[in-house]
């Protein structure tokens, strides 16, 4: 089964995350989706960047529907050395340390702005089930969360998305030219 280890792996994980902790006030699909946030990052390779900063960053931008969840999903975990630090921000900034931008919005034009500061900086952006979507977009299927993948954003932005994570969405928008790094 194509992908089916690294499937494992990734709801795993999210169980594991989900049955050692109480989420009052938090969906259990937040909380999945919150899960899966900080799991994409092995899957993803950014580009070096001088004077990168010391935290991995995961920004929430907008609307949080995670809470402290996501805070204390990510207590303690690092990625390649680095420790996750959860950063909430109101708007979008290209500027802003962030590896991972998860944009929520009460308004589709919310996400689109944001999306828009974003396009070309090497972020990582997720959305959920958003009429414009980022390079990851949450959906809920059959009652699962799983995600759709827009590798050719992901190469507008820089980014390369291992074949691992792209043979676990349910839908992949290939790269222009079908070309990978």
């Amino acid at each position: 089964m194509r992908g089916g280890r690294a499937r494992v792996v990734l709801l795993a994980a999210a169980i594991s995350a989900l049955t050692t902790h109480a989420w009052p006030q938090v969906s259990l699909e937040s909380a999945v989706k919150a899960t899966y946030l900080y799991k994409f990052a092995p899957f993803v390779d950014w580009p070096a960047k001088p004077g990168a900063p010391a935290a991995f960053n995961i920004c929430v931008i907008g609307t949080d529907p995670f809470g402290p969840v996501l805070d204390r999903l990510v207590a303690g975990q690092r990625v390649a050395d680095r420790p996750i630090v959860v950063r909430r921000l109101a708007q979008a900034q290209r500027d802003a340390p962030c590896q991972i931008a998860f944009v929520a919005g009460s308004r589709g034009q919310d996400v689109k702005a944001a999306l828009l500061a974003l396009r070309g900086a090497p972020v990582l952006t997720v959305t959920d089930g958003a009429m414009d979507p980022g390079v990851i977009d949450f959906a809920v299927v059959g009652g699962r969360v799983r995600f759709r993948v827009d590798d050719e954003a992901a190469a507008e932005n820089g980014l390369t998305v291992s074949s691992k994570l792209l043979s676990l969405a349910i839908s992949v928008r290939p790269r222009k030219g079908g070309a990978r790094p």
